[in-house]
């Protein structure tokens, strides 16, 4: 199930999960598709059959609003049941237009109140290595999350206790809720530089939906001990990414495509 991983399957899935319901948040969940596939398909340690697995690396998605790939994945992977999909964004389902703790699914945090997820990405590696244990945790952030002062002071704390185990990926789609994040706080280059300075020799900027520039970018965190301090790697993502109209429109955040008259030209079943 792993290796069967395609982002154009999750990406089609993840507009049907959207628009089956009407369900808001479509766009922020597509700038994910990639870096998702990636991370599960080829580089996440974790037990198929237990998904509490004392071993497996941690996975917080602290954008908790842009979950629908992440749970086409956890599906895929059979963590997540099929009818929490079938009937999500309704009463008969658990899952939530944000993330909400079910180690049964393997999602380990609520998020989704933004500025959460990065410290407690930084306590659980904090955790491991304090008990010498060789997990690694993994932190997918939203550009404009980056504004909130929880993070900076997580991002410190990380450089500060040398934390080679905690791997930050910024979701850098430009946009935030109703606005561009440039029009609000540090514009992405600038954001960039800023972030850079926390680990100057562990910060890569790349192309979010290049799949091999991901794994490039990847490989060296999961293949490679005793760095100085955290990896952060810079991902430029296309908000709304595989719907064209949506593709860099702030009102797309939470709108979803049906209301302006998208259909789904293929059924694809869960």
């Amino acid at each position: 199930m792993r290796q069967s991983l395609s982002s154009e399957d999750i990406r089609k899935k993840t507009i049907q999960l959207s628009c089956r319901t009407g369900a808001g948040h479509l766009a922020p969940s597509l700038s994910t598709v990639e870096i998702l596939t990636v991370l599960f398909r080829d580089f996440l340690h974790y037990n198929p059959s237990n998904p509490h697995d004392d071993a497996r690396d941690r996975f917080i998605l602290s954008k908790g609003h842009g979950a629908y790939a992440y749970y086409v994945i956890l599906n895929h992977l059979g963590f997540l049941p099929e009818n929490e999909l079938k009937y999500f964004y309704t009463d008969q389902s658990s899952i939530t237009g944000c993330l909400s703790r079910n180690q049964d699914y393997m999602i380990e945090a609520s998020t989704g109140s933004l500025g959460h997820g990065l410290p407690i990405a930084v306590g659980m590696a904090l955790a491991f290595k304090m008990q010498k244990k060789q997990n690694r945790v993994v932190c997918l952030v939203g550009d404009g999350e980056m504004q909130e002062g929880s993070n900076f002071e997580a991002l410190q704390f990380a450089y500060r206790f040398k934390l080679d185990n905690l791997l930050l990926i910024v979701d850098a789609n430009s946009l935030q809720a109703m606005d561009r994040v440039e029009n609000v706080a540090l514009d992405t280059d600038r954001l960039a530089k800023v972030l850079s300075t926390y680990c100057e020799s562990t910060f890569l900027d790349i192309d979010g939906h290049d799949e091999d520039c991901l794994k490039q970018s990847f490989s060296s965190f999961f293949r490679e001990n005793d760095r100085e301090t955290f990896t952060t790697v810079f991902c430029r993502t296309v908000k709304g990414k595989g719907i064209d109209f949506m593709e860099h429109v702030p009102k797309y955040h939470f709108r979803c495509p049906i209301e302006d008259g998208y259909t789904l030209e293929t059924e694809v079943p869960v």
